[in-house]
């Protein structure tokens, strides 16, 4: 209250020492202008508590890329500053405005990502893609010989894939010949630029495609991949079992790979392969790749999509910002049912800034960064002769009867064997079979051998005879 020109504060809460004092004895007069404030405690524990816990969550929070990172999120920064105007001097300034904006994620396209280029294994994309076409039984194909009719039967089912393979350096300009003399400069001054060479592509087992097959099971691949390091349950799964047997390979993961039917990619006239909900699920593999093997090296990770009915394959890199909002939670997965079509457009929690306006609609071509794609046949794809199907079961990834047959013709003929083990299906199915030392011992020969020291690469009589006894030889 204030007499007289000078103001004081008085205590009229509940426990306060002003509450039962008449008002001449707390000096107020007729015409003394008194303003009420509210108790200041409890709103203060609330917020206390309310930050305390944003800043717990950030604490555990891991940041894919730290420059880019918000400490709060935008709906609690303007939260708070709308709290903090409506105070004294009611509506925000300027500086609260800036600071709100500030919270704001910018997107904008990023041109070019820490790879310049991707080998892709044209076996592995081929048996990807005929695994995506379900052929529904032969008795209907009788009754419909119209070609029409029978290419309405192979339904394509969407699945997921795990690329495994190595980071290359390679000279930028792969198009120049130089014509070399005794005086002519070393090469060593030209740009060097990174590519990925994917040697192998590995399905998950057990994948239960949704809405009819229109839609992959992601899940099989984020469940397994995205490890807690505190609660990992004592039991191998299979996505462990690939990475561990890829690292003896000398392989590591470095991006991954769906399917999509044509039709719902082509409809706004504008294709666009990758949408929103992809780009989600890559960043979180990205992140996930990224605590595994260091920011700097987990980064160097791409997204491969493939149109499940022609096989036509394009090649991207996730933009930072996009990763960085995925570790945030700013970017979540549209919701997909048979009624939402396509998942391009994002709606999002938060706003973000797009060409300086902001928006809660995002286009998630603003996430992609296209990468140059190349075709080569990978170290361990069992080569251009392997069977278009695969040596393995599609859904368990058992060996197929003749593929055991096949190794083990091989092994009675000298060293063919090695050959047919050059297939990353087999030698993960194999490991499962034979015990962890012979697997390793295993692994390192074939690895050898695909990488040209083909000559004294041979299995010794111990792993023949392991290997016989498991593939019933």
């Amino acid at each position: 209250g204030s007499g007289d020109n000078t103001s004081s504060t008085l205590d009229v809460s509940p426990s306060g020492a002003d509450r039962q004092k008449t008002a001449a004895e707390l000096g107020l007069k007729h015409g003394s202008m008194i303003t009420i404030l509210p108790p200041p405690t409890a709103k203060k524990d609330a917020e206390e508590s309310k930050s305390q816990n944003n800043a717990e969550e950030n604490m555990d929070r891991f940041d894919p890329f730290p420059d880019l990172a918000k400490s709060t999120s935008y709906s609690t920064a303007s939260r708070r500053a709308r709290a903090l105007s409506r105070g004294v001097s009611r509506g925000m300034t300027y500086g609260d405005i800036s600071r709100v904006r500030s919270t704001m994620h910018t997107v904008e396209p990023q041109p070019t990502g820490p790879l310049t280029r991707v080998y892709v294994c044209q076996v592995g994309a081929a048996r990807f893609q005929n695994h995506c076409i379900v052929n529904t039984p032969m008795k209907k194909q009788k009754q419909s010989p119209s070609t029409k009719k029978k290419d309405e039967l192979a339904r394509v089912e969407n699945r997921v894939a795990l690329l495994f393979g190595t980071i290359n350096k390679e000279r930028a300009d792969q198009s120049r010949k130089k014509a070399r003399t005794s005086l002519s400069t070393a090469r060593e001054d030209e740009k060097m630029c990174e590519v990925a060479k994917v040697h192998a592509i590995w399905e998950p087992p057990m994948q239960k495609p949704t809405l009819n097959g229109k839609h992959y099971d992601e899940a099989c691949l984020l469940s397994n991949y995205l490890g807690e390091t505190d609660d990992k349950p004592k039991k191998e799964t299979a996505t462990d079992r690939a990475i561990r047997v890829a690292g003896w390979l000398g392989l590591q993961p470095l991006g991954w790979m769906f399917s999509y039917e044509d039709e719902n990619r082509h409809e706004d006239g504008d294709a666009l392969p990758v949408h929103g909900r992809d780009a989600v699920v890559g960043s979180k593999l990205q992140i996930e790749t990224m605590k595994r093997r260091g920011r700097e090296e987990g980064c160097k990770f791409v997204t491969l999509a493939l149109d499940g009915r022609i096989g036509a394959t394009e090649a991207f890199q996730l933009s930072d910002v996009c990763v960085q909002m995925v570790a945030e939670n700013v970017l979540s997965p549209p919701v997909v049912d048979e009624a939402l079509q396509s998942t391009r457009f994002m709606a999002l929690k938060d706003p973000v800034v797009v060409s300086g306006e902001e928006t809660k609609r995002l286009d998630s071509v603003l996430l992609l960064v296209n990468t140059a794609m190349l075709s080569h046949v990978g170290l361990y794809s069992g080569g251009a002769n392997a069977p278009i199907g695969g040596n393995v079961k599609r859904g368990s990834g058992a060996l197929l009867v003749k593929t055991r047959k096949r190794i083990l013709a091989a092994m009675e003929q000298g060293n063919g064997a090695l050959k047919e083990l050059c297939d990353f299906d087999v030698l993960l199915a194999l490991d499962s079979l034979i015990g962890r030392q012979e697997s390793e011992k295993l692994c390192l020969l074939v690895r050898k051998y695909a990488r040209g020291q083909k000559k004294g690469t041979v299995l010794d009589g111990h792993l023949k005879l392991t290997l016989q006894s498991v593939l019933g030889g």
